[in-house]
């Protein structure tokens, strides 16, 4: 008489993959770097700065349409930065009437440089069955490969890391300046990006991730370098310049970590609430398959009526 319980009625609602089952959110940060600069025939590599790591991050959201199959869309930002204590041999500085007429004159004093890009893409992910062993079953660990393809938004400033050097050359800072105040007008670049990572399921919402990773840019001013052969000099006209110019793609590589959540929408709630108060939703994924079971003390534990009787076998 004094005392009462709730029972609910309960029922998996993503056995089934449809557009309401099987999203998850990504937010992965780490280490970025400028690798090399590829000549846009394939004819070699070129590095006119020596390139350091730096960081950057990226936001995720993705429905698995089919079997451990994902489609996404990504937004990031990566960060970049460089020096040169030597710039003798950038050819653009040296040999370019912009930085060599009669009122200026290059020197090649420590130089720098630091970008950051902004990325939007389109990818495909393809999920790897679980690892799993004899003894064990599966482990709740799989791996994935990823393709992207998109834009990127470059911003970069090059100059001379020492400001005093401009009163010798009659240069103003900085010596290059692209989608920065006051110039903040970007160009869109082609960028495309395949990946390789590792997920740990903390639980069948939440997944642990380590992402390796290698970006093809259509930008040749990352490192805030125009590529020029060693035939320019300061004498050809700048209207005649870019017939010097080699034209270059850069490879960047990024090594991230982050946490995925899983999660399914669930539209009919408050019909079914309406109208069945007494059925409560439980979520399940796609990946939920892969925990593992729950011991037989376990389900002895939580299930009181629960029985199975192994003695005899």
């Amino acid at each position: 008489m004094f005392f009462s319980s709730n029972l609910f009625g309960q029922a998996w609602v993503s056995d089934e993959n449809n557009f309401e089952t099987n999203w998850n959110i990504t937010f992965q940060v780490g280490q970025t770097a400028l690798l090399s600069e590829i000549n846009s025939d394939f004819s070699g590599t070129s590095n006119d700065m020596n390139n350091q790591s730096d960081w950057g991050f990226n936001l995720q959201i993705a429905k698995m349409v089919w079997e451990r199959f994902d489609l996404g869309f990504e937004f990031g930002v990566s960060n970049f930065k460089g020096y040169k204590n030597y710039s003798s041999n950038v050819n653009w500085l040296n040999k370019h009437v912009d930085f060599n007429n009669d009122k200026q004159d290059f020197q090649p004093f420590a130089i720098y440089y630091d970008s950051d890009v902004t990325n939007f893409t389109i990818y495909s992910k393809y999920n790897f069955i679980n690892f799993s062993s004899f003894s064990k079953g599966y482990i709740k660990l799989n791996l994935y490969l990823k393709l992207g393809a998109g834009l990127v938004l470059p911003s970069v400033e090059m100059g001379y890391k020492d400001l005093a050097n401009y009163e010798f050359t009659g240069l103003s800072h900085p010596l290059y300046l692209k989608g920065r105040y006051p110039e903040p007008t970007k160009d869109a670049h082609f960028i495309f990006h395949p990946a390789f990572g590792l997920n740990y399921q903390l639980s069948d919402r939440i997944f642990f991730s380590a992402e390796s990773s290698f970006q093809f840019l259509s930008a040749d001013n990352i490192d805030g370098i125009h590529n020029f052969n060693s035939l320019l000099t300061p004498d050809v006209p700048d209207e005649l310049t870019p017939q010097y110019r080699i034209s270059v793609k850069t490879m960047t590589a990024k090594f991230m970590v982050g946490v995925s959540y899983f999660f399914n929408f669930d539209t009919h709630r408050q019909m079914r609430l309406k109208y069945m108060p007494w059925f409560e939703n439980r979520y399940r994924s796609y990946y939920s398959k892969y925990q593992k079971a729950s011991t037989k003390k376990a389900r002895t534990e939580w299930l009181p009526f629960f029985k199975q009787d192994l003695e005899d076998e």
